[in-house]
């Protein structure tokens, strides 16, 4: 008798068991009619390409495991939890619609799913800050594109047919020729994206509060006209619950003044390094290999060959940082020390009064040329920084924008009638969540923090 191959199943520590069928003849991909065993055959072998194992290799949170140390996990297991959401997503809106799933569709929602975050690069969105600082361009959206078009994964969904890897593309890029409510499910303000990341971070950073009711939200999910992602009336507090949350999770860990502190020192440490590279030290990006896909990536940004980048990790930027710590430049190994031994800047909310503040940064940058020798006027800015974040928790949709998409969400009520959500009347809470909030701190060395010096009064440092 002869038995079919076991299913490959990936324990995941927020959605527990990932389930993809396998196949008996791997070599070839099943035929339409075997619709899971042809998902699974697609599915586990973008998994398998090195570019998306690359991802295990690059944390989902930059550094703030320095600030929480259990955010140790990676952009591989989210984009794991992605693919799985998305399918879900997809899956409860047919049957809440009562609309037959279309396999091909069903398997593009989830490969872009999977697939949406293989351009990022070592730190995430930490890194791009920094390239934005150095003047190097670059964007992982652009990357994943490049990825998806040019790479193995590009030759993996093309055994579904030639325009696959197109079709795919297009939830990333958003430039669609007929729009249809599942690209939603990959990149809007209600996507498989934010429901799977706010929950994984806030368990990995040990916040259990910070969360919201997954089960009931997906039993709730309905599409608007066939292009748009709706919520029945009845799952208003739901989203509003999902809204809340997410702003929460912006406040305490991704915009948490440690977490910004130690991004405003790799970029300190990164911008010294391209300076001394810059002026002609040779040496500075190179170890072992003299032609450091770091240095490669800097030098070249966004059009980085893909060979170099798919082989590009954060452990090759802490090797280089473990070694800068005793390069003979004293700011690059004074900057270097402090980031590997987590010696972090500390912090001030800087005041909303512009003369108050121009003060409080004057006395920081004099303070730090005082007490630490080797920085002077010319040098100061390595250690003295403002750091302005800024987050809208819920953008409301400018028709007039034609080159942005509509992002909204919808709340749908059983007449058939749908409203965007901060335009339906029972929703006061999105009025709270609709303005942008600006946090600027200031952030200086810890040698300059006394009782005669800067006081960072409510915001020491972690």
């Amino acid at each position: 008798m002869a038995f079919e191959k076991a299913p490959r199943l990936f324990r995941d520590p927020v959605h527990l068991q990932l389930r993809y069928e396998r196949v008996e003849d791997e070599r070839h991909i099943p035929s339409p009619a075997f619709g899971d065993k042809r998902f699974g055959w697609v599915m586990q072998r973008l998994i398998d390409t090195p570019v998306f194992q690359r991802l295990r290799h690059i944390r989902q949170n930059g550094l703030t495991n320095l600030v929480f140390h259990g955010a140790e996990h990676s952009r591989f297991s989210h984009s794991m939890g992605v693919a799985y959401l998305a399918g879900e997503m997809y899956d409860r809106i047919c049957r809440n619609m009562g609309e037959e799933p279309d396999d091909e569709t069903r398997l593009a929602t989830c490969a872009a799913g999977l697939l949406h975050d293989i351009g990022h690069g070592p730190f995430s969105h930490t890194l791009e800050e920094a390239l934005d600082v150095l003047g190097i361009e670059f964007a992982h959206e652009a990357m994943t594109l490049r990825i998806i078009r040019e790479s193995v994964v590009a030759e993996t969904l093309g055994h579904v047919d030639q325009t696959f890897p197109e079709r795919v593309a297009e939830y990333i890029s958003k430039k669609v020729k007929k729009p249809h409510w599942s690209h939603k499910l990959v990149s809007s303000q209600l996507d498989a994206d934010r429901l799977d990341y706010l929950l994984r971070d806030a368990a990995a950073c040990g916040l259990r509060g910070h969360t919201y009711d997954l089960a009931r939200l997906l039993d709730m999910l309905r599409h608007v006209d066939g292009q748009l992602v709706g919520v029945d009336r009845k799952g208003l507090e739901t989203v509003e619950g999902y809204l809340v949350a997410l702003d929460q999770m912006y406040r305490a860990i991704y915009f948490h003044h440690t977490v910004r502190a130690a991004s405003v020192l790799l970029t300190s440490v990164l911008r010294r390094a391209v300076m001394l590279a810059s002026n002609g030290d040779k040496d500075v990006f190179s170890t072992r290999d003299r032609r450091h896909p770091l240095k490669r990536f800097f030098d070249t940004g966004g059009q980085c060959d893909l060979e170099t980048y798919s082989h590009l990790g954060e452990f090759h930027v802490w090797v280089l940082v473990d070694e800068w710590r005793g390069h003979p430049d004293p700011i690059l190994s004074d900057l270097s020390r402090r980031l590997y031994e987590r010696r972090l800047p500390k912090t001030i909310q800087l005041p909303a009064k512009p003369k108050q503040s121009l003060e409080l940064i004057a006395k920081a940058r004099d303070l730090t040329c005082k007490r630490i020798a080797h920085v002077d006027a010319t040098l100061v800015d390595f250690y003295v920084a403002v750091d302005e974040a800024e987050r809208t928790s819920y953008k409301l949709y400018d028709w007039r924008e034609e080159e942005k998409p509509d992002e909204s969400i919808y709340i749908c009520e059983r007449n058939g009638k749908s409203w965007p959500i901060h335009a339906y009347g029972e929703s006061k809470i999105i009025n709270a969540l609709k303005d942008t909030r600006y946090v600027s701190r200031l952030m200086f060395p810890y040698e300059i923090v006394t009782k005669q010096a800067i006081r960072c009064e409510g915001e020491q440092g972690s």
